[in-house]
Order: structure tokens, then sequence, then C-alpha cells
């Protein structure tokens, strides 16, 4: 698996004269993730709008069609064939999560009940998060795990052959762990019992109401408690105090009596993303900002409870309900704000929201204390860390102490002028480019690319308010690399390689006709059915392209047939000369890159190598992906597959008259790179 870290994009953002407009910000992710779930669960068909596209949701929904789930998009609106509490498939392939720590948790709760092994991994960053809060009660419902040491991703879970029913005490405050044992229970005779010492965001329990399940919430004293509410959804202590009745006793019973219902779920705008418009219009001068159908939860709106008491004009408007959650319009106009200190009960309703406080801080007067964040650093980043040096490199006085985070605001401009490391999480790059928007000097981020996880639009979305922020490009300079070769030749190693080399754009164009393929085979359909093709071909997106599944090997098989498809590749010819005509420099691998592509290339390459060398890379390449396959197996693929390039009608493999043809059998990669490099530097 390739790091995240290996091509980063930097940006930065600049003092914004003001900032006006109303918007809507993407789904709101913790509800998204639960609405694919649940909607499996179903008997009947789900229809969702307003779903987070971001990368982990699409995570999501991936896992879900690995285990038979038929989920389907049109336009904005995506549809779910549910089938049944207990009627999950084993998954065809690893579930790769991603950065989606949500997802992963969860869908270890939901398949933690069904008697076959589940192998489960993820990037980078994910593979360092802790798996054991999860595991630990998994195991009392049943399942078994082999995990690196501290539960940590990849792993593999044996679900239980005939699941227990358990009485769990939350022994951290975490929505994640109640919701993975709460979707256990639903597979597992009897009742299942979680009681929360602090109550988290109840998502599972009203969308499970939604879907028909009978789901009871009983209040405990336990010393600390949860917020009154006002009809705008907002606490309404003043102090930010509690009574002693915040603890929640949770039980559903499992195995529920299910009949077949079509259902319409509204997925309403994410409060943790509506944050970083609303700090924004805080701190800029002269702003006023509306975000529209905003989630209301009130085990949500923490962020916004401190900000009113630091002296934010902040108003809701137009409350109602939708779909179990109370949402509304939260407009947000220039104020100065003061210091705060915020009590560690507060954290379980904003513990994503930390990161953009901090900035908010950073612009109030005095000193901010925000405490009880140990959960801060088990996120996508040591974000107490980040959040830290992030602030001091822009001029902010900022320490931890013990589990606390201290700010010392500047009443007013920060300083900025600074480079934050982000450790590819996305909240620690939005709220650095909020800072930006109102600091003296301009803030930079090294790197952007994780805002997609939650927030695909965050830049467009601030730019239309009037915010200022541009995205380093790559290179002034444009040059097009061709790299042609069979499967297994190591064209797309040299290629990334390449790419990350001279900062180009890199598009492995073998994944568009592997995104066709496993789109007819998501759909039920045959590959070799020319209608489905085609319209798999036409609906393709940009998530397709860096679904993890694309590498498996029924998804490969699937690929060389569509790709035989005259129809296909004229449908698809227009997407990859696009991506070679734009901005910067391009590479591109394939198979007819060189000869159909883009016949015009300024470097055109043919890797290859012997049948046998290449099905030894293929064979190790999907080990370390987790699949288990033996390696004849991959070695009578690899001959089917170069029969069919060579011999189709339409584009048969083969090199460019005008390319360089290089064997790769007996070379190391960095032998091929440093080969490749000296002809492009040569152009």
């Amino acid at each position: 698996m390739q790091s995240h870290q290996n091509n980063p994009q930097a940006a930065t953002s600049t003092q914004a004269k003001s900032l006006h407009g109303a918007c809507r910000v993407p789904g709101d992710k913790s509800i998204s993730h639960r609405a694919l779930m649940l909607a499996s669960q179903a008997l009947g068909t789900t229809t969702i709008h307003g779903l987070l596209e971001g990368e982990d949701v699409l995570r999501t929904a991936e896992a879900l069609r690995q285990c038979g789930v038929g989920i389907d998009k049109k336009q904005d609106i995506w549809t779910v064939v549910g089938r049944g509490i207990g009627g999950l498939q084993e998954p065809s392939d690893v579930l790769d999560m991603g950065n989606a720590g949500t997802a992963a948790r969860l869908m270890m709760g939901l398949l933690s009940t069904y008697p076959y092994t589940t192998h489960f991994t993820g990037d980078e960053s994910l593979r360092k998060r802790p798996m054991k809060r999860v595991i630990t009660p998994l195991e009392q419902v049943g399942a078994a795990f082999l995990s690196r040491e501290g539960g940590r991703l990849p792993l593999a879970m044996k679900g239980a052959a005939s699941p227990t029913a358990i009485s769990y005490t939350l022994p951290v405050a975490s929505a994640q762990v109640k919701s993975a044992i709460m979707l256990a229970g639903l597979n597992t005779p009897g009742t299942t019992t979680v009681i929360e010492k602090e109550a988290t965001r109840d998502h599972s329990e009203r969308m499970l109401r939604f879907f028909g399940v009978e789901v009871s919430v009983t209040p405990v004293k336990t010393g600390v408690s949860g917020h009154a509410t006002n009809s705008g959804g907002l606490a309404s202590d003043p102090g930010l105090r509690r009574d002693d009745s915040s603890g929640v006793v949770i039980t559903l019973q499992g195995k529920p009596n299910q009949t077949t219902q079509n259902r319409e779920l509204h997925v309403p705008a994410d409060p943790s993303s509506a944050a970083f418009p609303i700090v924004a219009a805080l701190l800029v001068p002269n702003s006023e900002v509306t975000v529209t159908n905003v989630c209301l939860n009130p085990l949500r709106t923490g962020l916004f409870d401190v900000l009113k008491r630091m002296g934010a004009n902040i108003t809701i408007t137009n409350p109602r309900d939708v779909g179990g959650e109370p949402i509304g319009d939260i407009t947000a106009r220039t104020s100065q704000l003061h210091e705060i200190d915020v009590p560690a009960h507060i954290a379980p309703s904003m513990i994503d929201e930390y990161p953009i406080l901090a900035i908010a801080a950073s612009c109030a007067t005095g000193k901010s204390v925000m405490r009880g964040l140990s959960e801060l650093r088990v996120k996508e980043s040591d974000r107490l860390a980040a959040i830290i040096a992030g602030l001091r490199a822009n001029g902010i006085e900022a320490h931890e102490e013990g589990d606390d985070l201290v700010v010392y605001g500047k009443g007013g401009r920060p300083p900025g002028g600074g480079t934050v490391t982000t450790h590819f999480d996305h909240r620690i790059a939005m709220s650095f480019l909020i800072m930006g928007l109102v600091a003296i000097e301009p803030v930079t981020v090294d790197d952007v690319r994780a805002i997609a996880t939650s927030f695909p639009n965050f830049m467009t979305l601030m730019k239309g308010l009037g915010a200022n922020i541009r995205q380093d490009k790559k290179t002034d300079r444009h040059l097009v690399i061709a790299i042609d070769g069979p499967a297994a030749s190591g064209k797309g190693t040299l290629a990334r390689r390449l790419a990350a080399h001279f900062n180009f754009g890199y598009l492995d164009t073998g994944s568009l006709y592997r995104a066709v393929g496993m789109r007819v085979i998501y759909a039920n359909q045959q590959p070799s059915d020319v209608a489905a093709a085609i319209a798999a071909s036409r609906a393709i997106n940009a998530q397709d392209l860096a679904n993890p599944k694309l590498r498996g090997e029924r998804i490969g098989q699937a690929a060389s047939v569509v790709s035989a498809m005259p129809e296909v590749r004229e449908a698809l010819l227009e997407y990859q000369r696009n991506f070679a005509a734009s901005d910067g420099g391009a590479v591109l691998d394939g198979r007819d890159i060189g000869t159909v592509i883009c016949p015009d290339a300024d470097v055109k390459v043919f890797i290859t190598a012997s049948l046998e060398a290449r099905a030894k890379r293929r064979h190790k390449e999907l080990q370390d992906y987790g699949v288990t396959v033996d390696y004849q197996s991959v070695y009578d693929d690899l001959v089917e597959r170069d029969a069919r390039d060579a011999t189709r009608a339409v584009a048969p493999m083969k090199p460019a008259d005008d390319a360089i043809v290089i064997d790769t059998s007996n070379l190391t990669m960095n032998e091929v790179f440093e080969q490749v490099l000296a002809i492009v530097n040569e152009r």
C-alpha cells in the first residue's frame, strides 16, 4: 500500500476582507456511515439524500458491497437494497477502510456475529489508531481477533458462530464503541446492554428507531450529566454545567422481526464541517454567514455552546426534525471573543471540533483552557500535539498540561506566517486554513489531500464566501510520459515514482477499466454484457479510481473483458486525454497509452518482463494486500490476460513504434527508474 505522504499538496490562506453568504456543508459523516450500514440490515430499499461523499463514507459503501449489499448512486441520490439482519455475505476481499476509523470499528461490530473470517486494513494513519477498545467487547460477544500489538490494523476477525448478548460498561466515552456493540447486538439473540458514564452522540440509537428497531435509553446518575436544551438545539446552561444525570443505559433486543419496507432518509449537514465557515465568520471582520440544514443533535452542539460562552454572535433559525434528528440553520456574525475554560465533560459533544476551537481561542482575548483531551491523541493524528505545533508555528503561545490544552489568545489577528504539518489530518488542515483568513501573515498547510475524507468541496465553498485560499501548483512545465506494458510488469510502480519525482499528475488508466469491471460485478451483471459495461464506463468517478478493491483478482479479470469492448474504450478516451492535457505534467500508464491515448506523448516507454517474473510479482503483491491466492492461479490468469490483450480487435497491446522497450525481469525497480529518469531528463 502506498503511503499517503508520498506526494503532498500544500495550500496557503491569506487575510479575507469579509465573508458573506449562505451555504450547505456536506452531510454528517457519522450519520452517513450509519445510514449505509443500517440500510444494509433492513428489508427493502432505502433511498438516501444528502449522503456525505467523502472518502471515509465511500469506504463504508465499498465494504458493504463486498458483503453483498446492493448500493448504487444516481446523481446525488443513493439507494441501498438491504439484505436483512443476518443476511450479509462473507466479504469477497480484504476490507480496506482507508483513513476511516468510524467505518472500521462499526464494520467490525456489524460483522462480528457472522461465522466467517474478515480481514481489515487501512492507510498508514488508521493502522496506528487503537482498535483494542472495540475488540474487547466484541470478544465477549464471541468474536476472535488476530492483530498487531495493541489491536492495531491490519487484523483478522473470526466472527461468533453463536454470539452472546452482553452488558458492557464503556471505560471511555466512545460513540464508535457503543455503536459497534449495538450493531453486533442486532444479530444476537437476547438483550444487549451498553452503559455510558457520559452520554455520547446518539445517532445510532435514533437511526435504529428510524429503521424500526426498538431501543431503550434510560438516564442514570453518574455525577456528570447532559445538557438542557432550548428550541434551537443549543445548551441553555450559561455555565456549561451539568446535573447528575448524564449517564445512560441503552438496551436493544436482538433478532427483531422484520418486514419488507422501503424508506427515504435525509442526512443533515455535518455540524463538525459547519464549524469551519461558522468560526471563520466569527473571526473575519464584517462577516455574516449562514449554514443551512445543520444537525443540531444536542450531543453534537458542544462547540456552538462554547463559542456562545466566548461571546460569539450565533443564532439558530428554522428548527425542525428530519429523520429523527433535530436540524436548523446557523448564522454567525463577526464577534470579539474572550477566553474560556472548557470543562472535560463537554469533550464528548465536540471532540472533533477542538482544532477549530483552538483557532478561535488564538484570536480571543486572554488564556483559554480546554480540559480532558486525551482522546485527541488517538484521532487521525495526535491532534493535541498537532494543534500545539501549528499554533506555535504561527506565533501563538500554547502548551499542554496533562490532557489539557492551554492557548494564549492575541485578542485579534494572530501573527501567522508559519507552515503547519497536518499529519494527513483533515481537521488540522482545515482549521489552520481558517486561521490564515484572519492572520497578519499567510498560513500554509503542508498537505490538503486528507480534506477529501470529510469535506471534499471545502475550498470551493470557502472561496464562494470570500475566502482567499490557493492550492500550490504542481509545476509550470507540461510533459506527457506514456508508460505501457503487460500486467505485473512494474509499469505502475515506475509511473508513480516518476510522477512523484517530477510532481506530475498520475493516472493508472488500467484503473478506469477496473472501475468499469467493478461496477458491473457489484451490480450483479456479467462483464461480457456490453450495455452494462457502457453504462458503468459513463458512471465512474474519482472515488472509484481510488478504491483499493480495484486490485482484486476478479476485478482484474473483468477489466480485461470490458477493455476489449470498442464502446467502452471510446467512452473512456476523452477522460484520459483530458487528464494528459491538464495543467502541469502528466504520467499515464496502461496498455495503449503510447499507441492510442497519447500518440504524441513526449516520452514513451514499454515495460515488459517474463511471464514467470510477472506472476511472482503479482502473487506477492496480492499477498501483501492480504488476499489469499495460489501462485498457479495468478500465473494462469496472466496467461489468459496476455492472450486477450494481444489479440483484441481494438488497440491490441504492443509497443508504440517510437517507444523505448525495457525488460525488467532481472532489474530492480530502482534500476528501471534511474534508466527511465535519464531518458526523461534528456527530453
